[in-house]
Parts: structure tokens; sequence; C-alpha cells
């Protein structure tokens, strides 16, 4: 939990605190504690293992008993339990262990609190507005669920090396399901990143404190120091000349009157955007925008604006310079008037012929995700012969801890009864007692069996003689030895389950609508392979990966779990012109690093295609005339 920045804390992945408990290994419920790796006002976080997933997470145990610091814990996992986005943290466990008291969990991630990173100084104006992008998104998310975070500062937003940016500590949160924090002293809460309005006090807070912190923390990334509380910030236009059209946003978003500002984040986020607009096109060298058509576009794809780090740069290079040679009228001449020349079906002069009214360029991507997925039946107990020896005391396993065989990642395995370590123990057989052995049911336990054979008297007569002989089964002793034990009166008894693993392919694309797919897949080259984990926020920022990502995860059935991922995504350049063709609009699209033309019939020659199609068939009609003929 992160914590307001008036009160000593250390950075969620830092270095382990200091003091009693730190490098301690405990257990809490299904987690294995292991170092501790910070410590605020309300909870105490440790570095531990699922020991059911064998799965890193991280625990923050509450510290403190009072009234307000359990409300503010416990809130903070209801909310963030209850809420879901990419952008903010979640908590994957709650509850309370009487050890430890309240606990939450949370993934491990590999981030650093922007709080941390700021200590080095300012940031990027494209990496801050990155981040202020995640955070603006998050933000007006929270806002249409009704809550109001109230604590948005650097050390409660972390950060991964990628730039994705996780809003946390939802604990000061105003929602429908608050506490009454009336009686808390608004004082020992406020930080440089307050808006003036906000207090503990008011009715329902509105959600331009929120924009305020915004704000507060835009300036922090762009200037390297936090703004002076409950005052009007410096300019950034007097630290960085460049930055005149973003000091009016960041204004604006600390304006001492909520009225003053914007109406939600995407509103800030977007003005913030167009006054780096200048920076985003110096920064992407390898576009020469100033020699495009003015009808001519360049469209991002969302998987490179939010994961361009993850994917072939090379490939998202050459899909710009591409462009930079597309979006000229003659270019686009050029290669009309070379595909008009290529067949006798192509209209030809198609170059002289379309006039084009806008060009547009994109690399659109298909994403295909392989999941292994191991099964583990819920265990059930299995009796057998024990055949003597003692057993060895051992811990019994939990079910997903249990050793299976190995596998190559996405080998499918057959169903295989496996056994639980440690499960094993001996039992009185249930059908002796333990005895060894069971009444003889062929004698009922007498020890003989009655018989009758024909007996010839001295008158010649014949008569049926009943006599007892002893019992063949049991030789008289009237008991047989137990099938069931086979005569040792011990069963094993012994938890087992069935495991398998198989794999499955889940696949997506960008939205295709109106151009060639078989063109679109046929060119489409790799731009990223690798393991992934599913449940790691960053691909969720993406539309398509996140419906993939979401059946994966509820694609396995009821015993089973994702144990391995992999992910390939393809990209494809797309070229699109819109054009008019005897006062009808139409649409062209030039596919791939060879620009390979699609589109419909106005690209061919339909008059001398009928023509043709004609003379053939007079043709083939005059043949058939001459034959019948003969």
């Amino acid at each position: 939990m992160a914590t307001p920045q008036a009160r000593p804390h250390s950075s969620q992945n830092g270095p382990a605190a200091d003091g009693p408990g730190a490098g301690v290994t405990r257990e809490l419920r299904n987690y294995h504690l292991e170092q501790r790796v910070s410590q605020d006002e309300l909870a105490v976080v440790y570095k531990a293992t699922h020991l059911t997933l064998d799965r890193p997470v991280l625990v923050s145990v509450l510290r403190r008993t009072d009234w307000v610091a359990s409300s503010r814990f416990q809130l903070a996992g209801r909310l963030a339990a209850r809420l879901t986005h990419p952008n903010l943290l979640p908590v994957i466990d709650a509850g309370h262990d009487d050890r430890f008291g309240h606990y939450l969990v949370t993934p491990q991630l590999d981030t650093r609190s922007l709080q941390d990173v700021l200590a080095s100084g300012p940031l990027d104006p494209l990496l801050a507005l990155r981040i202020a992008a995640q955070l603006g998104s998050v933000i007006d998310y929270l806002h249409t669920q009704n809550v109001v975070h109230r604590d948005v500062q650097p050390a409660n937003i972390l950060i991964t090396s990628q730039g994705t940016a996780y809003l946390t500590n939802l604990s000061l949160a105003a929602s429908p399901d608050t506490p009454d924090f009336s009686s808390v002293d608004d004082a020992d809460y406020r930080t440089p990143y307050t808006a003036p309005e906000q207090t503990f006090r008011s009715g329902q807070p509105a959600p331009a404190s929120d924009l305020y912190s915004l704000g507060a923390v835009i300036f922090h990334m762009l200037s390297g120091e936090a703004p002076p509380a409950g005052a009007v910030p410096p300019s950034l236009e007097a630290r960085n000349d460049q930055l005149a059209a973003v000091d009016r946003v960041v204004q604006r978003l600390m304006a001492p009157q909520a009225a003053q500002r914007y109406g939600s984040a995407s509103q800030a986020i977007a003005a913030l955007r167009q006054a780096l607009r200048p920076q985003i096109d110096a920064a992407t060298v390898d576009m020469e925008e100033s020699r495009w058509e003015t009808s001519a576009e360049w469209l991002e794809n969302p998987l490179e604006t939010v994961l361009g780090n993850v994917i072939d740069a090379d490939f998202v290079a050459r899909s710009r310079t591409r462009a930079d040679t597309l979006h000229r009228v003659d270019a686009i001449r050029r290669l009309l008037e070379r595909w008009s020349r290529q067949n006798w079906t192509h209209r030809p002069q198609l170059g002289r012929l379309i006039e084009p009214e806008q060009i547009v360029s994109y690399n659109l991507y298909f994403y295909e995700l392989r999941v292994a997925y191991e099964t583990r039946t819920q265990p059930q107990s299995r009796l057998s012969v024990h055949h003597g020896g003692a057993l060895v005391p051992a811990r019994e396993l939990q079910l997903w801890d249990a050793p299976v065989p190995e596998v190559a990642p996405f080998e499918t395995h057959p169903a295989e009864l496996m056994v639980i370590p440690g499960s094993q123990r001996i039992v009185a057989c249930t059908d002796c007692n333990g005895a060894g052995t069971i009444p003889c049911r062929t004698c009922d336990a007498t020890g003989t069996i009655s018989r009758t054979r024909r007996v010839k008297d001295s008158d010649g007569s014949t008569r049926t003689d009943r006599f007892d002989e002893q019992c063949p089964t049991c030789r008289g002793y009237g008991n047989e030895s137990c099938a069931r034990c086979e005569g040792s009166g011990q069963l094993l008894e012994e938890k087992i389950f069935s495991w398998s693993r198989q794999a499955r392919a889940y696949f997506n694309e960008d939205d295709i609508s109106g151009l060639h797919r078989p063109a679109l897949l046929a060119r489409a080259q790799q731009v990223f392979n690798g393991p992934i984990e599913l449940r790691d926020g960053q691909w969720y920022q993406v539309a398509p990966l996140k419906e993939m990502f979401e059946e994966a995860l509820r694609g396995g059935g009821t015993d089973a779990r994702p144990v391995t991922a992999e992910l390939t995504i393809r990209g494809v350049p797309v070229t699109e012109v819109d054009y008019r063709f005897r006062d009808k609009p139409r649409t062209l699209s030039f596919i791939g690093f060879d620009n390979i033309l699609k589109g419909d019939n106005t690209l061919y020659d339909v008059e001398r295609i009928a023509l043709y199609a004609i003379i053939l068939l007079m043709a083939v009609v005059l043949i058939l005339i001459l034959v019948l003929r003969s």
C-alpha cells in the first residue's frame, strides 16, 4: 500500500526494509512469506509465493489495528477486487489470518513507484504523455464506477520498464462503500497533489479533484519537482519554452476552481497530446510528413501505441518508410500505371483516371495465442492391498504441488492417475476389521459341510444317507483368508487424481472489414513471438488481445489451469486510397511491402473482358455448328 508523501515509505519493489521481520520465512494461509520489501503507514509488504499455484505474489499485511487504518485497508481490498482496468493494480485475494491479521494479495510485477523514478529528475515529455494517458484512462474508468480516488500521487503509481502504469491504493477512495471518514483530520492526508477543495467532511467528492491530482503528477513528471502545496504551480514554459502549450493544459487541470478544469481526464489527455504534437512528430524521425499530400494520414495501431517496445522495430520503421512513399499522389499513380500494364484484364491508364481524395496508411496485426492447460481433478481416496513395510512419514502435498511427469511445453499428455505424496496411510481392512480372515462362506463358519450318498441296505433296498465332512475351503477352521486385504488385515489408503496436459490455440485480429483477407494473411510477417504471462495487464490494453486472453483464461475447464502461454503477432502494412470514379466514391488498397493492389471491379477493364468473352462464346458456337454439319 502506498502512502501520503508526508509519511516515510519505500518502493513496493524496492530493497528489503530494515528492522524486525526483515527476511522472514513464514506461511500465511496459502502463501509462503519470504522477503519483506517495503513498509508504509498501513502495511508491511512481503514477497511471497502462492503455495498451490507456485506463483510469485506480493502480500500486504495490515500493521495498524485502529479503526481508520483497518477501514482504509479493507476498503482498498474491496474496491480493487471489484474494479477491473488494465491500469489498475488488481487485488487477487484478501482476508484475515489469526496470526497476521488482515492481508491483501497483489501480483508481483517488475515495477518501480513513479516517486522513485522521479527521484532521478524529470521524464522525457513523450514518456510523461504515455504515463499520463494511462492514468487518465483509469481515472475516467473509476469515475464511471462512481469512485473518486482522492489520492492520485507518484507514490501510488507503479511503472514497469516498458512504461506501463498502474494506479494503486484505493484506501482513501470515495464510493458508496466508503466508511464515514468525517472524523479524520484532513491535514494528515493532504499532499502537494491534493485538490484545494478536497476534504473528508464534505459530501460526495467531485471527480474534478482527481483531475487536479493528475495535473499535479504531470507537472512533477515534466518539471522534476512536486508542485507547491495549495499554490499555483510555476510555469513549465519558464523551464522549457517547448512546453508552453503543455503549461496551459497543466494550469487548467490545476485551476483552483473545480469548474475551470477539464470535464474528464480524456479531454485533458487529448489536449496534452495536441500540445506535445511537435515533439511527437519530431520523435518519429522516419516519417517525412512535410512531403505528404495534405489528404494523407498515418494511423498508429493501438498495439504500437501501447506495446511498441515489444514488437519488431524494423517492421514499424519499414512500414512508415513505405507510407512516406505512398503518401504522394505521383507515387500512387505510378503504381496504378504499372498495375494496368501487368495484364490485359486490368483497366488501362488507371493512374490517369483515378484522382485520390484521401490516403491513409496503417499496420494491421493478426494474433495467435497458444496455451498449455494442465488438468488435475479433485483428489479421490483409493484403497489397495498393503504388502507390508512401514510408511515413511511425510507432509501431504497440496494438489497442485504434487510432482507430475515432465513434458514439452505444448505437448498433449493423456489422462493418467497420479498419487499425492504424503497422502498414504495404513488402515484396517473394512471387510475383515483388521483380522485378516472372514467367516467361511462355504460352510457358514462351521468348519464342516453336509453331504449325501446313496446306501444299499442288506435287504437290497437303497436309501439316502446324510453325513458331515471337513469344509474344503477353510479345512475345518471355519474362517477363510480375506480376499480384500489378501489376509494381511491392512489396506493402503492414498489420494489420487487424474492428471493430463492439452494445448489449445486462440486466434484474433484487428478489424479488417472491407479488406482482402487472403492477401493480408499471405503478406503478414512475424513481429513478436515469445512466452507471456496471461494475467500481465499490459496485454489487456489492446482490445483484440484482451478478448483473446480472457477467452484463454476461461478455456481450460473447471479443473484446469494454464501453465504455459506463447504469443505470436504478425503484421502487415496497408494503405487505403479513397477516390471517385464516374462520380461514385470508391476505395482501393495496397497491401504488404510489395504493394499488391486490391479493390472492386473499377480496377478491371470490364468492357474488354466482356468483349473477349463474347468473341470466345461466338467461336465456340461456330465450332459446334461446323461439327454438327460435318
